[in-house]
């Protein structure tokens, strides 16, 4: 692959620390762990799907280590890492006085708290869940060995759901016994919701959609509906990010029709606490700029204009304002669903193509350059598949992006390359800004309005799309 110029994916990244000013008697955290008596312990601390790290304690020759400061550390859940770089975890909240004690082998089985029933709660919390996950494995292997006899694996599923109502028994039972604790909030933001009982008739012809459409409807509005969106404590676990990534990846349908009022939805939400609103947007907008999945750059647009560009980020500079205008510029031209931006260019003998005034039912607008090593491979692929299907009104504009004349004609010629094959000799149809282009070969493919249907895909997929769109 040929690069021409590097743009760096836009990461908005903040310091949690810096967004509390917290005045307090601080925190003081005494570690005891037994068979350790030398190296540091590392005090960290989740933060979406990352760990950072927020002190450090030297281990006494009896095991000992105290981390002490003199403010408050924000609320979650907090990693205390041994030399070995295994570790447990604690919850700290209003209560940042404590002392907890375990053995270096057998970490959760000897974790003990004093001055912390809320941690005593959540090691028991964590004993319960590592228990569940044992029997839940062992009944997924018995299941997958039982299929073929459907009593033994109606009977084993039965169970399955039995350890099920169990969790879900003593997760509530953690709710009512710690209500407004750190704890509860966790054990409440893992709750998938439930949605309510349908009256769809079973005889009805469309029972299966119906039936999907009732869950899908209930899960794209109440997804978050366990989730505290003033408590900026689940930031600091591991379960706020997962959840945002399951929902825009595996709930919602992968269209930007769907995707943008949800993620406009689920910011709005994040207003109710300052640091949460940061959090979600930055996430979400780093999440579709960086996205695979085609489309996603137009939600990225979409958040970028809304909240970016549109003033609400008061923690944004100046530098980061420009950068995502710059990307927001670059893709807006080109996003699904619009009309192709128009081309006008010559091929070798100077004859001017207009890529709209191409009769074609698919037109693919090919990006490359003979000596782009992944060209190499593509190119004969596509060239493949254009003489399978250019009988039947598909038609291939590539657009050569480099300036030896004599080379590219000479591997049009070896390669018998019979579709348009157009450049720009004077670098004037600002066809990189217009497409996006800064690495080559790229596969923009339109219908025949000149409409954008994919972009930035494989040769495997743009056979499955021509497939589809010459069955209509």
């Amino acid at each position: 692959m040929r690069r021409y110029f590097i743009v760096s994916s836009i990461v908005w990244a903040f310091f949690a620390s810096n967004l509390y000013a917290q005045n307090s008697k601080g925190y003081n955290i005494e570690v005891k762990i037994d068979s350790l008596s030398q190296g540091e312990l590392i005090l960290g601390y989740h933060f979406g799907d990352k760990k950072y790290v927020t002190d450090t304690a030297k281990v006494s020759s009896n095991g000992l280590a105290v981390f002490k400061g003199d403010t408050l550390l924000p609320g979650g859940i907090y990693l205390v890492i041994l030399p070995e770089k295994n570790y447990f975890e604690i919850l700290l909240d209003k209560n940042q006085t404590l002392s907890v004690s375990t053995s270096k082998d057998n970490m959760l089985e000897n974790l003990k708290f004093s001055n912390s029933p809320e941690n005593n709660g959540f090691v028991e919390y964590q004993r319960f869940m590592v228990e569940m996950q044992k029997q839940s494995k062992e009944l997924s292997e018995k299941l997958r060995v039982s299929l073929s006899d459907s009593i033994t694996a109606n009977a084993i599923r039965e169970q399955m759901n039995e350890l099920n109502d169990r969790v879900m028994a003593y997760w509530a039972e953690i709710e009512n016994k710690y209500p407004g604790s750190l704890l509860a909030a966790i054990v409440k933001a893992m709750r998938n919701v439930e949605p309510p009982k349908h009256n769809i008739p079973k005889d009805d012809p469309k029972y299966d959609s119906l039936v999907w459409a009732h869950n899908y409807l209930y899960n794209r509005y109440h997804f978050f509906d366990n989730i505290d969106f003033s408590d900026a404590r689940l930031l600091r676990t591991p379960i706020f990010e997962n959840k945002i990534n399951v929902y825009f990846d595996k709930v919602l349908l992968p269209i930007p029709d769907s995707i943008i009022p949800a993620a406009f939805d689920l910011i709005e939400k994040a207003k109710a606490n300052r640091e949460m609103f940061q959090y979600v947007l930055s996430t979400l907008t780093n999440k579709f700029q960086i996205s695979d999945r085609m489309g996603m750059d137009g939600v990225f647009v979409a958040v970028a204009e809304r909240y970016y560009l549109g003033g609400q980020t008061w923690w944004a500079d100046q530098k980061l304002l420009d950068k995502i205008g710059e990307r927001v510029r670059a893709i807006k031209p080109n996003i699904i669903g619009n009309i192709a931006p128009d081309l006008w260019l010559p091929n070798p003998n100077s004859k001017y193509y207009k890529l709209s005034d191409l009769k074609a039912k698919v037109t693919v607008v090919y990006f490359w350059d003979p000596d782009c090593s992944h060209c190499k491979r593509v190119t004969p692929e596509l060239k493949k598949i254009y003489d399978k299907y250019k009988d039947k009104g598909f038609a291939v504009y590539a657009v050569y992006t480099q300036g030896d004349q004599p080379k590219w004609m000479d591997y049009i010629a070896k390669n018998n390359l019979n579709w348009i094959n157009v450049w720009d000799p004077t670098f004037s149809s600002n066809f990189r800004n217009l497409y996006d282009i800064y690495a080559t070969p790229v596969i923009y493919v339109l219908d025949k309005d000149k409409k954008i249907l994919a972009k930035r895909i494989s040769v495997e997929t743009l056979e499955r799309i021509l497939e589809e769109e010459f069955k209509k």
